[in-house]
């Protein structure tokens, strides 16, 4: 997963070097899948990580990302129908997980342990999560896991139906639903904060900035992962560069 060729790229404020990629051509071998349904398949050919799961499940990163990063890729979710009546052409759950660590390890490596896959088996770890779309395309929201079973929630979008006190952000809107068939860009970015810049973490889609948050305590290193449920994923154009500037 490291950049082998070292390519450097510039833009017009920072100065970035990519520091991981994948172009899945070549298998899973950077990658760490955890299905709760054996039945659900994670591949990576022709360009393409496609994750079709009924039910949870996380693909994590090998290689722990730390310092200031930027995080970039597409994702297409496809309409899934589930064996039941449950789930029809259901799109939903654009999730990830980033600096995540597990305080059960010595060196707070989340691939060397083992998790099903269900979302409660998380619990322990402290990360950053997004779900995008998720709850059916019901909700968008930022939760800072600390280890604790309550997933502590930042802030959210929501509809009507899933509203809790912690969707501050207000209601679902164009931005921050899912398409079928049709990509999102998402961006992440994650940096230690400074006086001028005291937001460590931004996430956006398609350009557009949905989440920036000021952590008291930022979580700044750790792992990546992909994380979705009851959903069908195609995932291409998977970068992380450092920022420096």
């Amino acid at each position: 997963m490291p950049d082998k060729n070292n390519r450097n790229t510039t833009s017009s404020s920072d100065s970035t070097t990519v520091i991981a990629h994948d172009s899945f051509t070549d298998g899973l071998a950077c990658w760490k899948v955890e299905q709760q349904d054996p039945s659900g398949t994670v591949t990576a050919g022709d360009g393409v990580l496609e994750i079709i799961q009924p039910s949870g499940a996380t693909v994590w990163l090998k290689q722990k990302l730390f310092g200031n990063y930027e995080i970039t890729f597409d994702a297409t979710p496809i309409p899934f129908t589930t064996g039941g009546t449950k789930f029809i052409e259901r799109i939903s759950d654009l999730n990830m997980f980033w600096n995540a660590t597990d305080p059960t390890t010595e060196d707070k490596d989340v691939t060397k342990n083992h998790f099903d896959a269900s979302l409660n088996s998380y619990n322990s770890l402290n990360l950053y999560y997004v779900g995008f779309g998720a709850n059916s395309n019901g909700t968008t929201r930022l939760r800072r896991n600390d280890g604790s079973v309550g997933r502590p929630q930042i802030t959210g979008y929501s509809t009507d139906e899933h509203r809790t006190v912690d969707d501050h952000a207000g209601p679902m809107s164009e931005y921050t639903r899912l398409y079928a068939n049709t990509p999102t860009r998402v961006k992440i970015t994650s940096i230690r904060p400074t006086r001028d810049d005291p937001v460590n973490l931004k996430w956006y889609a398609n350009e557009r900035l949905i989440f920036g948050y000021e952590d008291p305590h930022p979580y700044l290193e750790g792992w990546f992962g992909f994380r979705t449920i009851t959903s069908h994923w195609k995932i291409s154009n998977f970068k992380v560069t450092r920022l420096i500037g």
